[in-house]
């Protein structure tokens, strides 16, 4: 497994920020970097499942392990999705390999009004690549949501 790590610097307060990366209304204008039509569904707390999918390819299924209000979130990818946002069984090598995967998201206060927020994968080398590309296109979509 491969760790690895994205952060960007965000000017706004870290609660604000915290929130925003969970508001679904503003998800598909930085998930975008993953390809339209993102959303998901299901609930951002300990022990939740939320669905991360569009409607023309599915996506994945994660179990919240750590959730710390405004600080930190852990999830472990513990299934694919269909388009329907059903469960499917792994059918190729690339899907075993994503599964057991691991986000974390971190936010750290770094003054009133900005907060530096850190993504860590802990993925299978062949994913590195599509993240390398993905996230920071991803985190800069971001800022802009939130700075705007």
């Amino acid at each position: 497994m491969e760790v690895l790590n994205y952060t960007i610097r965000i000017n706004k307060p870290q609660a604000f920020v915290f929130d925003k990366i969970m508001d679904k209304t503003v998800y598909p204008e930085w998930a975008k970097a993953w390809g339209d039509g993102m959303t998901y569904e299901g609930e951002w707390k300990k022990g939740g499942h939320i669905s991360f999918f569009d409607h023309s390819q599915g996506g994945t299924k994660v179990l919240i392990e750590e959730l710390d209000a405004c600080e930190y979130i852990k999830a472990k990818h513990i299934a694919m999705v269909n388009p329907q946002n059903v469960e499917v069984a792994p059918t190729d090598d690339m899907m075993r390999k994503w599964i057991g995967s691991l986000e974390e998201y971190r936010f750290h206060n770094e003054g009133e009004e900005v907060t530096k927020v850190e993504i860590i994968m802990t993925v299978d080398k062949v994913f590195q690549e599509m993240f390398d590309n993905a996230w920071p296109k991803a985190l800069r979509y971001f800022k802009e949501v939130c700075e705007s």
